[in-house]
């Protein structure tokens, strides 16, 4: 059957945003060197500058206190702001914790797989069953290895929207950790933008980084904002682009693309969005009954609902799926195809069905008859898994 195809992947990657769509059909591209001193390399510093303006007036900080530059995405940013961090400690004759939870994205928790120096330790932040992170244990604990290494220097990595399952974990709960001296906290905010409503609230924080294909942006272009009086060393180094914060020549139709879908991000209605996943989330419950649940959670983005069935593996589901034109996901956002153990089913307390968790991620302006669709064509797909 030749089926309509639903795409249902935005915390993968979501499709171009309108205006984004619009300035591509245009054919104005900017291709000149933003460094060049001629008219065409002027017009692409220009792009790159009013894009700056646009990102220190949508997340209200100022060029004063805050610090930005464009990287490839939150991959390069986690692995650069450990580079960074392990580098200042280093400097300084200190130690380095990095602290982060064994459910974060893949980036994050291959950290402790590279060798940044015998002076860099790793820690591991304590989540309950239903993702929440325990906050009273993991504050105690740290309090009590700064107190034993009043020299130590902790990168506390947070996982503001879980790219999984779309639990939120608000930054709020955070404010205590910063009176633990020499402790910065870098916010993981990819999955934010468009999906929880306080997605622009930088209050607390000194690091938080965004991939933009994420929010109808070009592929390999993020960026990230600090602290400005934080001693930054850059990972990728050997010019002066970007004031000396990440070098290599600037991706100016990239950044273009991030000025308009940022400016597109204003037009989702994500209350609207959130009633939709809600009354979805209860028809896929019922609707899996005997063969599968819903992980539910008392904060989760407007446009996430995360699954698993009992009996059969996600990469086996993901092609019947796929058969009736439902484009959904499997495990992290951008991990492999294979089905594998997943760390936050196995965190849950689900390890039985670890192999068998699905993720669906809507449109971030979702209809009503797109929300009807979708039901229907999961009806299907479900039916067929019950008999």
């Amino acid at each position: 059957m030749n089926f309509e195809r639903l795409y249902l992947d935005y915390n993968a990657t979501s499709p171009l945003s309108q205006s984004v769509q619009n300035w591509l059909a245009s054919g104005d591209l900017i291709f000149a060197n933003p460094s060049s001193q001629h008219i065409s390399g002027k017009s692409a510093r220009k792009v790159i500058n009013e894009a700056r303006s646009l990102i220190f007036k949508t997340f209200n900080v100022t060029e004063k206190k805050t610090k930005l530059f464009f990287h490839s995405g939150a991959t390069e940013a986690t692995h650069t702001f450990a580079h960074s961090f392990a580098e200042m400690a280093r400097l300084q004759g200190k130690d380095l914790l990095i602290c982060f939870s064994k459910v974060d994205h893949p980036a994050v928790t291959s950290l402790e797989e590279r060798y940044f120096g015998p002076h860099v330790k790793f820690f591991e932040l304590l989540r309950d069953k239903n993702l929440e992170y325990l906050h009273d244990k993991n504050f105690e604990a740290l309090k009590d290895k700064k107190e034993n290494n009043p020299d130590l220097i902790i990168l506390y990595h947070h996982l503001w929207v879980h790219n999984e399952s779309g639990f939120i974990a608000p930054t709020s709960s955070l404010e205590r950790f910063k009176t633990i001296p020499d402790l910065y906290i870098h916010v993981d905010g990819v999955q934010a933008p468009g999906k929880i409503p306080d997605w622009r609230d930088l209050k607390v924080g000194d690091v938080w980084s965004f991939s933009c294909h994420k929010f109808g942006s070009l592929k390999g272009v993020g960026f990230s904002l600090f602290q400005s009086e934080i001693d930054f060393h850059p990972l990728i180094s050997g010019g002066s682009q970007q004031g000396g914060l990440r070098s290599g020549t600037e991706n100016a139709v990239g950044v273009k693309s991030v000025s308009l879908a940022l400016i597109d991000l204003d037009q989702i209605d994500i209350k609207s969005t959130q009633v939709y996943r809600k009354r979805l989330e209860s028809f896929l419950s019922s609707a899996l009954t005997g063969i599968g649940a819903v992980l539910s959670g008392n904060l989760v983005a407007s446009n996430t609902i995360y699954f698993y069935l009992n009996d059969c593996s996600s990469d086996i589901a993901l092609a019947l799926f796929d058969l009736h034109g439902l484009e959904i996901s499997a495990g992290s956002a951008c991990s492999s195809g294979a089905a594998r153990p997943s760390p936050l089913l196995i965190q849950m307390g689900h390890q039985q069905v670890a192999k068998n968790g699905l993720r669906l991620s809507l449109p971030l302006n979702v209809s009503l008859e797109e929300i009807q669709k979708i039901e229907e064509r999961l009806l299907l797909v479900l039916s067929k898994l019950k008999k």
